[in-house]
């Protein structure tokens, strides 16, 4: 199984990617780390799945970063995207981003509202780490896996595709969530 770690931070900036590499390492996965802007040159088939990380840029980098993923509307591999990777996977499917209105920095509480593998072992309220100001709509042909008093999209999953994004960072204190996303690559 091999992994594609796109980095949506600015370049030299990769405080999202490192702790996604040693989730990575630790389950014995290939992976490789690119930039975003690297991904239209990539070859996209030689990987079972992808995972978009967050940035620490938020103004804008929805609208600037969309060309560069146009690619997930027909890819029927599986992909995570956490913060910025899930404002880019809402924006392709419709969603409205939500400017300072639900921002959250620091740790919060989620409720799983909906049975997931993704959620597999981790209890229905959870402490997660936050640090986004924009936020979205749920998509259309999307289901809401999780939700916060303070911004109702945590998590959702496409209703056919295995697409999923969380809008909080599982790789700081909810690694468990990275870790069942891998075990549904292996089944792709």
């Amino acid at each position: 199984m091999k992994i594609l770690l796109v980095n949506n931070a600015e370049k030299g900036i990769d405080d999202y990617c490192v702790p996604l590499e040693h989730i990575l390492r630790s389950k014995s996965f290939l992976f490789k780390r690119i930039e975003y802007p690297d991904i239209l040159r990539t070859d996209r088939s030689a990987y079972n799945g992808f995972i978009l990380s967050g940035s620490p840029c938020g103004n804008d980098i929805v609208e600037y970063h969309l060309p560069y993923f146009r690619w997930i509307n027909d890819m029927d591999k599986p992909v995570l995207g956490i913060c910025a990777g899930h404002h880019i996977i809402g924006a392709l499917y419709g969603a409205t981003l939500i400017r300072d209105s639900q921002s959250e920095v620091g740790d919060s509480t989620i409720t799983v509202l909906k049975k997931d593998p993704v959620f597999e072992g981790l209890e229905q309220e959870m402490l997660v780490a936050q640090a986004h100001h924009d936020s979205i709509t749920l998509p259309k042909k999307f289901i809401l896996l999780a939700s916060s008093k303070k911004c109702p999209v945590q998590a959702m999953k496409h209703e056919i595709r295995p697409l999923y994004s969380t809008q909080f960072h599982p790789e700081t204190h909810n690694p468990r969530i990275i870790r069942n996303f891998l075990e549904l690559v292996k089944w792709f």
